[in-house]
């Protein structure tokens, strides 16, 4: 028993690390679109000449930001849950929910991961105007926040954190 315990404990250091990094990153990328989107309005309506590429970077780092985000509010228990049955349920069937609801989620980030990584690939000839880099640039946030989500899930299952349940009134 105490190798299950110790491989939960790497895998929920492993985590936070993993959280902690994405969401430092997404904290950037969202400072990044802020400070181009301010670029955007200044050279649109200020100079009179709009500049082509702001656009699609800051639409780009957004998709980014919010991928790298979603493992986050994963491990604070932050998304949309089963609240009314949740509490409703005690001991070996709040278990059973819990783990219905964490294999649902896993299979959810799984096709993202398999959908995303296969759309990435389709469309990486493709290239974004203004920025010219290809396109799968864009669609590769969708199979990465789903992997490192899908961490967050596992270390959520093992030692749940339900910041929204437990400050609701």
């Amino acid at each position: 028993m105490s190798e299950a315990n110790g491989a939960v404990a790497v895998l929920l250091r492993v985590e936070q690390a993993v959280t902690g990094a994405s969401l430092f990153v997404a904290c950037g990328l969202l400072a990044a679109a802020a400070g181009i989107g301010f670029y955007q309005v200044l050279t649109r309506f200020i100079l009179s000449e709009p500049a082509t590429w702001s656009e699609t970077a800051v639409r780009l780092l957004l998709i980014w930001m919010a991928y790298l985000g979603l493992c986050g509010a994963i491990r604070i228990g932050a998304l949309v849950s089963v609240d009314i049955l949740y509490r409703a349920c005690r001991g070996r069937a709040r278990r059973v929910l819990q783990a219905m609801i964490t294999l649902s989620t896993l299979v959810l980030l799984g096709l993202l991961f398999w959908f995303g990584t296969a759309l990435a690939y389709r469309v990486r000839f493709q290239v974004l105007a203004g920025l010219e880099i290809p396109v799968s640039w864009g669609y590769a946030a969708v199979p990465a926040g789903a992997l490192i989500s899908m961490l967050a899930v596992l270390a959520h299952y093992f030692d749940p954190k339900r910041e929204e349940l437990e400050n609701a009134v």
